[in-house]
């Protein structure tokens, strides 16, 4: 029988955000891929009512704001983010919580040390929540004179987010997402359309890699 994916669901809510921006040189302007924290307004979204409201509009046409509103909104149960708390050896877990043509929930978890690559999300808008520990989220852009989605790219800024505190990227913002600390990281993703693969960059070479993505599976948890 085929390993199948690990559903755990643990449950985490999106309560004010309280993130601390370090910049590198200077802030990420509009534009650039950094989601700055905002003010949520609206009624608390359960994940049915959240799956309904992203069901409202073509993904295509969703701007990121209005995701990282909804996502600011949705209140999920502990016990929910608890079933989806399960860590990998030598990478961050992704573990799938929930998806729909338009958007998929995810809670990842990461060890000390644990990091991604720097990437873009090939069209997908992100929203991220810190359910547990702390979360160094670092923005890059393409150096000096080179053209939007090609290599190398530069550190623009760099942000630590606590529990509580969300962040994300636009559709074609550059990313590196990492657990700095010596505590275990459990952060809770929305990416919309879900996300099937990432766009890696590096710092001193022109290429780009399309990766594709997958789930973490049991085999694959430690």
């Amino acid at each position: 029988m085929p390993t199948q994916p690990i559903f755990h669901i643990t449950g985490v809510t999106f309560p004010r955000a309280h993130a601390a921006l370090r910049p590198a040189g200077r802030f990420a302007p509009a534009g650039r891929g950094y989601a700055r924290p905002m003010n949520a307004h609206g009624p608390h979204l359960s994940l049915d009512e959240f799956m309904i409201e992203m069901g409202r509009e073509p993904v295509s046409s969703l701007t990121h704001e209005r995701l990282m509103d909804l996502a600011h909104r949705v209140r999920l149960s502990d016990g929910l983010i608890a079933s989806r708390t399960c860590f990998a050896a030598n990478t961050y877990a992704r573990n799938l919580v929930c998806r729909t043509p338009a958007f998929e929930l995810l809670v990842l978890c990461w060890r000390q040390g644990h990091e991604s690559t720097i990437h873009d999300h090939a069209g997908s808008l992100n929203a991220i929540s810190v359910h547990g520990g702390e979360l160094t989220s670092r923005i890059f852009v393409p150096a000096a004179g080179r053209p939007a989605g090609t290599g190398p790219v530069e550190l623009l800024a760099e942000e630590r987010v606590r529990p509580g505190g969300w962040t994300g990227v636009d559709r074609h913002g550059i990313h590196q997402l990492a657990n700095t600390t010596d505590d275990d990281l459990v952060t809770v993703h929305v990416y919309a359309p879900p996300l099937t693969e990432l766009v890696v960059y590096s710092t001193d070479s022109a290429q780009t890699e399309r990766r594709p993505l997958r789930y973490t599976l049991a085999d694959d948890l430690t």
